[in-house]
């Protein structure tokens, strides 16, 4: 037997403490994970329905079948993905949304 094997209680303890140390890594590894988490939610949180001009709450308005977002301090509206070719589309259709939505009629 080769002495720098470890036997008997050395080798139960060395079991233990390998099954130790992979359990301290994935702890670390969800734990990372749950920071990571929680600062992209604390971010989206913080800019959540404001506007990017002036800071102030966004609602969400009706126009043609599409909620756009409309802020409450300077008028200035704004579309998510997609939502503005659908109110092209409209117009083209001959149904003028962007008017109405621009105070034009």
């Amino acid at each position: 037997m080769n002495s720098t094997e470890p036997t008997g209680y050395d080798h139960e303890e060395a079991v233990f403490k390998q099954q130790e140390l992979e359990a301290l890594a994935k702890l670390r590894e969800k734990l990372s994970a749950q920071r990571v988490d929680a600062a992209a939610s604390a971010a989206k949180e913080a800019h959540w329905m404001r506007c990017p001009k002036c800071g102030g709450t966004m609602s969400e308005v009706a126009q043609g079948g599409v909620m756009i977002d409309k802020c409450a301090g300077c008028g200035g509206v704004f579309f998510d993905a997609g939502e503005l070719e659908i109110l092209v589309r409209h117009e083209k259709a001959g149904r003028s949304i962007l008017g109405k939505l621009f105070g034009k009629s």
